[in-house]
């Protein structure tokens, strides 16, 4: 069956009906809506009192997921190898046909196929069959209740797909139990799929017909003493009769676990945990008798740990109908449906019927309304894609104003360039030259103080050779020599050269500066100490001594030769300091405001 978000659900019982709508919220099946119905227990025609109860509901007509009683339904479980090429249904269709020739009917079925935690290489499959008078009976017992089915579920299928929603995960197999009124539903499995699934011929109506041999009450007023004062304990009322009805109960159970045991041999299969459910659960002091009869935990549907708030005033009641719905959404863990196939196709059909009709109405209106504004949109098209046009042509205009702004912008940048480094250049020298000649010693002297840029040029056409070693201009006398570099050799008239980069008007001074002096101390001890002086500025990034060499005598000039020169040296001071950063205005603001 298809997945749906929400189902309306029946579990029609001998002493009453129950009837739920589930619903997804957040993904999670819940139930938004419930109602019971007890019927008499000497009716002979419950199904008029249903469909009353139907109408009177507003469900007339309705689909609902219904559920096909265990004892009318037969359960095949068996293994299928990975290394088998067949595909379930194929495996369950050879089952069947040998199923079919002992039945001598054509057997309803249905196969659901799973993966075991604990078997490597296997997958178990469970396969559901019914014959198909059984299933005529189920269906038309649903209409003579005015009510059409969606789906049918065995019972024990729809007690593991509710018991599995609130169990939480689990490795070891969880045998889960409900009591009706005439018969138990038993179903065994996994958190991935069901193993085993049967129905016992004996429910809650064995504990009725104790209290009323013990009391001789009606049977009504057995039933409902039942649930007063009488159970399991020692000190409850009615208990001898009640243990003994309790004892037949378990030595049916037991028979019907020794079929589970002797299908599944291995001790990882060996059942662990028994949940109960149902009216007959309700007994008092009937979950720690079982407990102590069966050896193993017993608990209560009320007691799983997937039982929230929203689901707790419906947990013990309504599960076999709460687990019809979710098999038939599909959110169940275990889908096997036994409803035959032109049912299922009625039943999709009457779903999407809706869809259809609102999809044929859409698109009928939808051509209509292309067909009515084709040409109203083609001449609305017509229209703007003149105006736009127009617009092009403007933006086109305004383009063309932007550019030639822009280009006056850039003429008035480059001549406002040389100004705005003429005032930067000259507060700045002069800051770090008053700064040189406060801290250098009364002793020494500065000869030379420029731009790290000017004391390195770079602009001397270095490709031109001098023809021999003395061609550059030298001052001859070494200290006081010029920074005027030497003159290029005239180009050979061959050589066809690029002219040079045009510069710009001012140079932009660099944070570094050179001062060239000379002292007495051949120590250089004062030079040192004017060094740590400059440091303790707040405006000196760096200071280093670059250089410095002994100065000698001077050569080749007769006048000085016999002069007798002091005996000091030349040192060289590289000065890095804080440039400020210019404020101009950025273009793109003085853009804006010319446009």
């Amino acid at each position: 069956m298809s997945r749906t978000k929400q189902m309306l659900a029946f579990d029609v019982g001998s002493r009453s009906v129950r009837a739920v709508w589930v619903g997804l919220r957040g993904g999670r099946p819940a139930v938004t809506r419930a109602e019971a119905f007890s019927l008499p227990m000497d009716e002979d025609d419950p199904h008029k009192l249903i469909g009353a109860w139907v109408h009177k509901l507003g469900l007339a007509k309705q689909f609902c997921a219904v559920a096909l009683p265990g004892s009318q339904t037969v359960f095949q479980s068996g293994r299928i190898m990975h290394n088998d090429p067949r595909s379930p249904e194929q495996v369950a269709a050879m089952d069947i046909a040998q199923f079919n020739e002992m039945a001598g009917d054509e057997m309803a079925h249905d196969v659901f196929a799973f993966d075991t935690p604990f078997e490597a290489g296997v997958r178990r499959y469970i396969m559901s069959m019914a014959r198909p008078s059984s299933i005529q009976e189920a269906i038309q017992s649903t209409r003579r209740n005015h009510l059409r089915p969606s789906d049918l579920i065995a019972a024990p299928v729809a007690l593991f797909n509710a018991m599995e929603t609130f169990a939480g995960a689990h490795e070891e197999p969880y045998c889960y139990v409900s009591i009706g009124h005439t018969q138990t539903e038993v179903a065994v499995g996994i958190s991935n799929g069901l193993l085993f699934a049967r129905s016992l011929a004996a429910g809650g109506k064995l504990f009725t017909d104790a209290v009323a041999q013990s009391t001789g009450l009606p049977a009504v007023q057995a039933e409902v003493r039942k649930h007063v004062d009488c159970g399991l304990r020692e000190s409850d009322a009615c208990y001898e009769p009640l243990r003994l009805a309790a004892d037949r109960w378990v030595s049916q159970f037991n028979a019907c676990m020794g079929v589970y045991r002797s299908t599944f041999q291995d001790r990882k299969f060996t059942v662990a945990r028994i949940i109960i459910t149902g009216g007959g659960a309700q007994l008092k002091g009937l979950k720690e008798y079982l407990a102590a009869k069966l050896f193993l935990p017993v608990q209560h549907v009320s007691e799983l740990p997937g039982i929230d708030g929203g689901y707790k005033p419906y947990a013990g009641v309504y599960d076999m109908a709460f687990g019809l719905a979710i098999s038939a959404m599909g959110q169940g863990k275990a889908t096997l449906s036994l409803l035959p196939g032109d049912l299922k196709d009625e039943v999709v059909f009457r779903e999407k019927k809706p869809w259809w009709i609102a999809a044929a109405v859409f698109l009928t209106g939808t051509m209509a309304l292309y067909s009515a504004t084709g040409v109203y949109l083609l001449k609305r098209d017509g229209a703007l894609l003149d105006a736009e046009r127009e617009q092009l042509r403007r933006r086109e205009q305004i383009d063309k104003r932007i550019q030639e702004l822009r280009a006056r912008q850039a003429d008035v940048m480059t001549n406002a360039l040389p100004l705005t480094q003429i005032t930067l250049n000259g507060p700045l020298a002069r800051e770090v030259l008053t700064l040189v000649a406060q801290t250098v010693d009364p002793e020494d002297w500065i000869t030379l103080f420029c731009d790290e840029k000017i004391y390195n040029p770079k602009e001397q056409n270095v490709s031109a050779k001098a023809d021999t070693p003395q061609a550059a201009v030298r001052n001859p006398f070494s200290l006081f020599r010029t920074l005027r570099p030497a003159a290029a050799a005239a180009p050979a008239a061959g050589d066809n050269k690029e002219p040079p980069q045009r510069k710009d008007l001012v140079d932009a001074l660099s944070s570094v500066f050179i001062a060239e002096g000379y002292t007495s101390n051949p120590s250089l001890k004062s030079v040192r100490e004017m060094i740590e002086r400059l440091k303790t500025s707040p405006d000196i990034v760096r200071v280093d001594l670059r250089s410095d060499d002994q100065v000698l005598s001077p050569t080749g000039i007769p006048e000085l030769e016999g002069e007798k020169l002091p005996n000091f040296r030349r040192f060289v001071i590289e000065l890095e300091v804080k440039r400020p950063e210019p404020r101009n205005p950025k273009p793109e603001t003085r853009n804006h405001a010319l446009l």
